[in-house]
Formats: C-alpha cells, structure tokens, sequence
C-alpha cells in the first residue's frame, strides 16, 4: 500500500496475528496509552486533550503511520484487505492499555468498504490515515435505528451514545430508510443540515461519548439491508470483544506482576494458593474468551465468501465470544482489584480504569445471559458435533 509504514505493503500470507500484535504492543510501549487514560482520570468530563479524549498526534500516528486502520479496509479501497484475525488482535493490544482513541469505530467503518456493492465515500482516505475522526452507537450491534435517511442522501434523527461523538467527522450509524435499515456513514463534519453535540458523563472514564441530534445532514448509504447490515453488526459485536480480551489480558498482567513483588508476613503474595488460584481462573477465562473470538473470527472472513455454513457459525460464535469476553473482563479487572488490596481501590491507582471500563463494555451489545441465548437461538449447540 503505497505511502504507509508500520504494517506497510503487505498480505495476509507475509503477516501474522502475532507480527502485528507485536507492532501494536511496541507502538504502545513507547508512550503509554494509560497516560491518556489517567490524564482523562484527572481532568473530568471537560478536560484533557482539548476535550476529543485522546491524543490526535497519536491516533495519526496509529492510524497513518502504523497502518492499523487500513488492516481492515480491502485493497479496492486503498487498505490491506487483511482478514478479522490480525483486526482483532491489533484491538486486543489496543484494550490491554485502555487506549481511548476512535479506533473501534474506524475500524468497523473500513471494514463495511468490503461488503458486496459497498459505496466508496470521499471521507475513505482521511480514515485511513486518521485525519477524520469516526464515531458510532456505542452498542452498534444492537442499536435500533432512530435516524431516517431521506431519499436525497440526507439524514433526519437522534444517535445516543456515541462514541467520540464530540470530535467524530464522520458518524457510522444505522438509519431506517425506504429499503429498509441500512449501515450510513454520516458527514458531520461538512454535511450541511444541522447536527447538536450534548457530552455524555460515561461510567468508563477512558469514554467520551455524546448524544446527537441530526437534521438534514448529509449521508452515504454504505451497503444494503438485510445480510450486509447483519454481518456488520456481527463485526461490531466481534471488535468490542476482542477489545474486552485486551483488557482481561492487561487486568491479568498487572496482578501478576503485583504478585510477584509484594510481600505481607514475611512472603511473596503471589505464593500464597488463594492469590495463585485466582490468577489461573483468570487466565483459563481470558484463554477461553480469546479463542471464542479468533473462531468468531475466520467464520465472519469465510462467511463473506458465501458459504452459509460459515455465516451460520458466525451467527452462532460472535455472541458466545461476547458472552466470555465480558465475563473475563469483569473477572480480571475485580481481580486486579483484590490482588492490590488497599491501593487498588484508590483513585490514583490505574485498577479502577479497567474496573469501569469492564462494568460499562459488559453492558453494550447484550448481557451475557442475552448472548449465550442468542447463540442457543441461532443453533450453536450443533457446533458440538465438531468435537464428538
């Protein structure tokens, strides 16, 4: 791909999962993520970082240089065209350092690019390489639509709870129209119409959300109805996930390494079996939860080639991956918590972070009970014959 670094001119046969979560782990490692989060900790609702919620020399760097953002976008649309796997797990370095900036929504939007008949909008490049911020329903995957796209290609509604909805250019949304409901990307920036931004206080506190309110701004229609809306919601569904995984994995690290170094009576706290015991639980869940998500995965890749058993099993995984991601979540960050004891309930302390992040992304897109009978409803119980 010309003009990149990072990732670069490559393919899915030159690139492994494991090269770029090793790209994105470094990228991380040279300027904390976490010094966003905590700088988001510090100022409140109104500060830090001009009020966006994170750093946009960054993101640009992430997006433009690194090249993550083009990973999921097809090569007919200037990307990579590399498949969910490596999507997922650049997300996965992403969550284990609460990074706050948009890229959750980035990502799904260059990912829509590739769908059968997908419109190529002007905005494509600047998402590309970061220079238009994206936003979404934070709970795309179950957002009913409450905008309606008119016949001119403009937009009318409410959009609640967006992400970065206070800096976003672009808006990826749902809106109802006369085909029926259909992935739009809205022009915020430049639209025309007016669009009313109200902030959002958020539990997470690494979360900028706001509500919108739109009228008349301007919109692509970027796919169809029906399968291409659905395979979509099961990608935003999927992205969250392995963003929870990152998190459960950055909630397991940080305890383990406490672990090893704190004493109390005159031992390692980490010998003792009941903090021992903890650990592994979490590491069995966060194991579990990470191959749910790199299955849900290949069946969405497959499943975009037209083989119905392949769409059937992402029907069947992609909520069963949430379902474990957010249980792992939730399980590690209170874990973090108790394996720091006094300290990890202080608000200098970067356990409460990831607590609240957990607590607020276990809730978007179904609750676990929801997810597994979504699974049970679509027939994941057939999956068992794969293993007798």
């Amino acid at each position: 791909m010309a003009g990149r670094t990072g990732l670069g001119e490559v393919s899915e046969e030159l690139l492994s999962p494991e090269e770029v979560r090793s790209a994105l782990r470094e990228f991380f490692a040279d300027a904390s993520a976490l010094d966003e989060a905590r700088a988001l900790r510090d100022g409140g609702l109104d500060g830090g970082f001009d009020g966006d919620g994170f750093d946009r020399d960054r993101w640009r760097a992430l997006a433009g240089e690194v090249g993550v953002v083009a990973m999921a976008a097809p090569e007919s649309a200037g990307g990579l065209g590399l498949g969910l796997g490596h999507v997922t797990a650049a997300l996965e370095e992403a969550g284990a350092c609460l990074y706050p900036g948009p890229l959750r929504a980035a990502i799904l939007a260059a990912w829509t690019l590739g769908l059968p008949g997908a419109a190529r909008p002007d905005e494509v490049d600047g998402l590309l390489d970061g220079t238009l911020i994206a936003g979404m329903p934070q709970s795309f995957a179950a957002h009913r639509p409450e905008v309606v796209l008119s016949g001119g290609g403009r937009v009318s509604g409410a959009v609640r709870g967006v992400t970065h909805g206070m800096a976003a250019d672009v808006l990826l949304t749902v809106a109802g129209s006369a085909d029926g409901d259909v992935p739009v990307l809205v022009r915020l920036a430049g639209g025309g119409g007016e669009v009313g931004r109200r902030p959002v206080r958020a539990v997470d506190l690494t979360a900028r959300p706001a509500d919108l309110d739109l009228d008349a701004v301007a919109a692509v229609p970027l796919a169809g109805a029906g399968e291409a809306l659905a395979r979509t919601r099961d990608v935003a569904r999927l992205l969250l996930a392995a963003e929870q995984v990152g998190g459960a994995q950055g909630c397991l690290a940080r305890a383990v390494e406490y672990a090893a170094i704190r004493t109390q009576f005159g031992r390692v706290i980490g010998t003792y079996q009941a903090i021992q015991h903890r650990c592994a639980r979490v590491a069995v869940a966060v194991a579990g939860a990470r191959a749910l998500v790199l299955a849900a995965a290949k069946a969405i890749d497959a499943g975009g080639t037209g083989a119905d058993a392949d769409r059937a099993a992402a029907r069947q995984l992609v909520p069963l991956a949430k379902a474990e991601a957010s249980e792992a979540f939730d399980a590690a960050a209170d874990a973090l918590v108790q394996v720091h004891g006094g300290i990890g309930f202080t608000w200098e302390h970067d356990a409460h972070l990831y607590f609240r992040r957990a607590r607020a992304t276990a809730a978007l897109d179904g609750r676990p009970s929801r997810l597994r009978d979504d699974a049970v409803t679509a027939g994941c119980l057939s999956l068992l014959t794969n293993f007798a």
